[in-house]
């Protein structure tokens, strides 16, 4: 089933993204955590943690006909979205105790994700293209953790323009492929599929109110 989105959520205008100094993208990555947790042994879980279960994939727009190759293609980048856990006082994520992560993916290629967490409330904040230069996006998703629960949050589907460099709009849309990411989730860790509950994302309408 997929889930519309109101223009103004689902229809925005992509943002550059410039190069980062080294420093600055050394001190990101030396506070942030990788959000996939997949590859890891992970129990089930009790009162101190809660396990979020989904998937996110960015494809490019759907076009009739074919533009000269002179601009980069969208579809041979990789992408990054960056997720924060958030309070009442920090809504954005953003200050010195915040916990960061990231979650990777290619073009084109549905990246599915189990993560192992401390409970409350985390914001997807945006997506960017991984790079130099590059298109980036507000998505403003939340989502919460609870104690000793596993939760299927959704499957986040992100829309971008062909070529990067056109200026057009990106969509994304929320979209429940449950059954599919169970099944392939339930391939490695099987003990994690048999009590799942939904817990979906929502789009944040103020994030002075997450």
């Amino acid at each position: 089933m997929r889930q519309a989105l109101p223009n103004r959520h689902g229809l925005r205008s992509p943002i550059p993204r410039v190069m980062l100094l080294p420093a600055t993208l050394f001190a990101l990555a030396s506070c942030t955590t990788q959000f996939d947790m997949s590859g890891q042994r992970i129990a089930r879980p009790g009162p101190e943690w809660g396990v979020v279960i989904g998937s996110v994939v960015v494809q490019q727009e759907r076009l009739p006909s074919v533009k000269p190759a002179t601009e980069r293609e969208a579809s041979s980048a990789s992408y990054e979205f960056d997720i924060a856990q958030i309070q009442l006082s920090d809504p954005d994520g953003t200050g010195a105790y915040a916990k960061q992560y990231r979650l990777n993916t290619k073009a084109g290629e549905e990246q599915t994700f189990i993560s192992r967490l401390p409970p409350g409330q985390y914001l997807i904040r945006e997506f960017h293209e991984e790079g130099v230069v590059g298109l980036a996006g507000k998505l403003d998703l939340v989502f919460t953790v609870a104690p000793g629960e596993i939760r299927y949050i959704g499957r986040v589907r992100v829309e971008i323009p062909r070529r990067t460099s056109s200026g057009k709009p990106y969509r994304f849309a929320i979209e429940n492929a449950r059954e599919a990411t169970l099944a392939l989730v339930s391939r490695q860790h099987p003990e994690l599929t048999t009590a799942v509950v939904d817990g979906p994302l929502q789009v944040r309408m103020d994030p002075a109110l997450p």
